[in-house]
C-alpha cells in the first residue's frame, strides 16, 4: 500500500477476520507450510527477520514494477529503514518462528514520504490533533500461506489500529489491483465489520500517456518568425 488513499473511520473493535483475497495471483504448484499461524505486533526488526522480510516483500511487489505507473518496489535500504523504525508499527505473521505475512502502518505521517502530511490533518483535524491518523504502508503475504486466512488477518488487525484510537486510516491501491482483486469490495468487506465505520475515496490521480509517433511540420523558412535584435 504506498501514497493517494481510501480513507476509513473506524471506531470499535471488529468481528471475524473477512475472508482473504491476495493482492497477487497464486501459484497452485507453490510449496504450502504447515503449523500454526501466531500474528504479533513489532516496532523495530532488523538482522536475519528484517531480511526474510525483504525477500516477502520483493517476492510481492516484483511483479507491480509491469503493472503499475507508480513505483511499489523500494531498495532494499529503504525497506530494511522501515523495518528498523520504531515510529512505523509492524504486524508480523509467523509460522514455525519463521516470517510469512507483513503489515506497516504508522500514526507518524512524515515517515512516509510521499504523502502529504497537511492534506491529511488538514482534512481531519480532530483526529490530527489527537495524532490519530494513520497511513496504511503495505500488506503482504507469503506464496507458502496463501489461500488460507493470513491475508484478511492482518489487514483486519491493521484496521484495528486506528480503531483503537478512534481515528482514520488511508491506504492506497493500484489501479490493477483495485480493479483486478476488487480491492474495493474487499475495503468494504472490511469496513462493514466496523461499527459506524465508513470507507471511501478521499482523493485519486490519474496519469495520462500521449503517444507522439510525429512531431508537428516543421515551418517554411518564409514562416518562421525573425527576431530582430
Amino acid at each position: 500500500m504506498r501514497p493517494r488513499a481510501v480513507i476509513v473511520e473506524p471506531t470499535a473493535r471488529p468481528a471475524s477476520p473477512p475472508t482473504e483475497r491476495v493482492f497477487t495471483p497464486l501459484d497452485p504448484a507453490a510449496p504450502r507450510a504447515d503449523g500454526p499461524i501466531a500474528i504479533t505486533h513489532e516496532r523495530h526488526i532488523d538482522g536475519d527477520i528484517a531480511e526474510a522480510l525483504w525477500q516477502g516483500y520483493r517476492e510481492n511487489f516484483v511483479p507491480l514494477a509491469e503493472l503499475a505507473i507508480l513505483q511499489h518496489l523500494y531498495p532494499r535500504e529503504e525497506i530494511l529503514a522501515e523495518l528498523a523504525n520504531p515510529d512505523i508499527l509492524k504486524i508480523v505473521g509467523w509460522q514455525n518462528g519463521e516470517p510469512v505475512g507483513l503489515g506497516m502502518v504508522t500514526n507518524v505521517l512524515e515517515a512516509v514520504p510521499q504523502i502529504s502530511p497537511e492534506f491529511l490533518r488538514t482534512r481531519y483535524p480532530e483526529q490530527a490533533a489527537r495524532q490519530a491518523i494513520y497511513f496504511g504502508i503495505l500488506v503482504m503475504v507469503s506464496p507458502r500461506v496463501r489461500g488460507r486466512t493470513l491475508f484478511g488477518r492482518i489487514y483486519t488487525e491493521l484496521w484495528q489500529v486506528p480503531a483503537r484510537a478512534g481515528g482514520v486510516l488511508a491506504f492506497d491501491v493500484c489501479e490493477f489491483n483495485r480493479t483486478m482483486f476488487d480491492a474495493d469490495g474487499l475495503a468494504s468487506r472490511i469496513s462493514s465489520q466496523f461499527p459506524r465505520a465508513h470507507v471511501g475515496i478521499v482523493d485519486r490521480q490519474t496519469w495520462y500517456v500521449a503517444e507522439l509517433p510525429e512531431p508537428l511540420p516543421e515551418p517554411s523558412p518564409s514562416e518562421r518568425v525573425r527576431v530582430r535584435r
